[in-house]
């Protein structure tokens, strides 16, 4: 198995304009003969998951999800080195594509987490690789980037024309490259009332 979720802590890289989390011990077993803490975070930051409502007040939320959902096969497209992901990328690198299976954009940024860099531009879907990857009904689309946007958007285009439909979007994937090329995917977020999005425990095995 992988663990290809980043951990939520204090000092962690994070989205422009995302306040830092504060995670503070309440009790502690050397002091109160228990532990408990309060966590306050965005719920966007990390390994996380994008649902509908992330951008459309009448989407799914993600515990309006069945839980088969947030299990899929997953396909990897090496997008290293490419600018734009078109459809013509896409075709040409999805040939045992089954609908209903995953899409994992490998841009390389997880080489960077941690670093100014990660925000740095990486390899983002143009119209028709959108088009093409909700034609063949794609429900769930995995980077290893900030966002399926950009990071310097103010309009976020991509995440507007891929939530419109039902579908997932887990950012800040943290990549291992002994990861197969296809392998399952479990990425389980809290499940919290119409939740536009949470972070997610993230894992892979193979297929």
């Amino acid at each position: 198995m992988w663990d290809l979720t980043h951990s939520i802590s204090e000092d962690m890289l994070l989205y422009p304009g995302i306040p830092h989390p504060v995670l503070r011990d309440l009790a502690t077993p050397d002091r109160d003969g228990y532990g408990m803490s309060e966590y306050t975070f965005w719920n966007h930051l990390g390994t996380h998951i994008d649902a509908p409502t992330h951008f459309y007040s009448d989407g799914l939320s993600l515990d309006q999800f069945p839980i088969s959902a947030f299990i899929k096969k997953v396909h990897t497209v090496d997008c290293q080195g490419v600018e734009e992901i078109s459809a013509a990328f896409l075709t040409a690198q999805l040939s045992r594509y089954q609908n209903g299976d995953g899409v994992f954009l490998l841009t390389g940024q997880y080489r960077y987490w941690g670093m100014p860099a990660y925000f740095h531009s990486y390899p983002v879907l143009v119209e028709d690789g959108i088009d093409f990857l909700v034609h063949h009904q794609v429900p769930m689309i995995i980077v290893d980037a900030p966002s399926v946007d950009p990071v310097d958007t103010v309009t976020f285009p991509n995440h507007h024309l891929l939530l419109r439909h039902p579908l997932l979007i887990v950012e800040n994937l943290a990549y291992d490259p002994t990861l197969p090329k296809t392998f399952q995917i479990i990425a389980l977020p809290m499940k919290v009332h119409r939740s536009n999005g949470c972070p997610a425990r993230v894992v892979a095995l193979p297929c």
